[in-house]
């Protein structure tokens, strides 16, 4: 140790062969493969030669010049390679061509034309667009979509009409009963213009050729937050999208349900009989007339389940 410390000539040396190991360990397996590729290559220069000289003797002893020309491919671990040589064909783009052919395949058809893109049509692409503009340009991009969305939820439903031009003008043509109210309050006479015509224009292309997420929840229903119409307690709420609460049609079991809830949060009808009579109990009175200013008790519906519940709980 104390010999090499004072040879510091020793220490560099030694460091430099260290080095230069490190070096070739990292080198030996690019050496080996440009070595294999230059083999390959000299394998393939000396079958071109035989190829270009089996070729000229051919030519040379028929009097109708022709050629065979062969190509092979081979798969390798950077990829698929394809060489080939021929006397006649002695140009850049013909080996180009040749290239091509071989990594076609052998059972490559004749090239197809491109698929055409999927051809909107515009009035419809246009009503789709209208419903955008007017009843949400306020809004972002996703609420924009979402309404839109509702337009195509109710055309693919089966209960609205099965165009979009048909969802989103149906009952516009009569004073009450326009789905979109924009159809029949007077906004269109204001002309669509503007960014934000462009934009709903371009949101309507996307959503009608399937390049937009789902973000409703099969919502065939909305309205804004600054109204609460009586038909949404028909429906399922799915989401709310900045200012449009969004909606569903229920299911057989959870029509039911909402049926129940309704009933449950009905007030009862004004002068009504809340607690029955023990005459309610042995069976319906006879008709007498309401005292003055009192209005008659509403009669009871047989099928109402609370009012027999609650004459079982008084017999009892």
């Amino acid at each position: 140790m104390v010999e090499i410390e004072r040879n510091p000539l020793a220490v560099r040396q030694g460091a430099a062969t260290i080095v230069c190991l490190a070096a070739a360990a990292v080198a030996m397996p690019v050496i080996s493969y440009r070595a294999a590729e230059q083999r390959s290559g000299a394998e393939w220069q000396a079958t071109s030669t035989a190829f270009q000289q089996e070729l000229a003797k051919q030519l040379a002893q028929s009097s109708d010049p022709s050629a065979h020309v062969q190509l092979t491919s081979l798969r390798t671990s950077d990829g698929l390679r394809a060489r080939g040589t021929a006397t006649l064909f002695d140009t850049v783009g013909a080996r180009a061509l040749m290239v091509q052919a071989v990594l076609r395949g052998p059972t490559a058809v004749a090239d197809q034309a491109a698929p055409a893109e999927p051809q909107l049509d515009q009035h419809q692409r246009n009503c789709l667009a209208q419903a955008i503009y007017y009843e949400a340009r306020g809004e972002t991009q996703q609420g924009q979509v979402a309404v839109g969305e509702v337009v195509m939820n109710r055309m693919r439903s089966g209960y609205y009409p099965n165009s979009v031009c048909g969802v989103v003008y149906q009952g516009s043509a009569l004073k009450i009963g326009c789905q979109f109210t924009f159809t029949c309050d007077g906004s269109m006479a204001a002309l669509p213009r503007g960014r934000a015509w462009v934009q709903a224009q371009q949101l309507a292309s996307a959503i009608m050729l399937g390049y937009t997420r789902p973000i409703t929840q099969h919502a065939t229903h909305y309205h804004t937050t600054a109204v609460s119409p009586l038909w949404s307690t028909s429906l399922i709420e799915t989401t709310q999208i900045g200012s449009h609460i969004f909606y569903r049609m229920p299911s057989a079991s959870e029509r039911a349900e909402l049926a129940i809830e309704r009933h449950r949060a009905e007030p009862p009808a004004p002068g009504a009989n809340l607690i029955p009579e023990a005459s309610d109990i042995a069976g319906p009175p006879a008709a007498a007339p309401a005292p003055q200013g009192q209005a008659a008790p509403a009669a009871k519906q047989p099928g109402d389940a609370s009012a027999q519940a609650t004459q079982a709980e008084r017999a009892a």
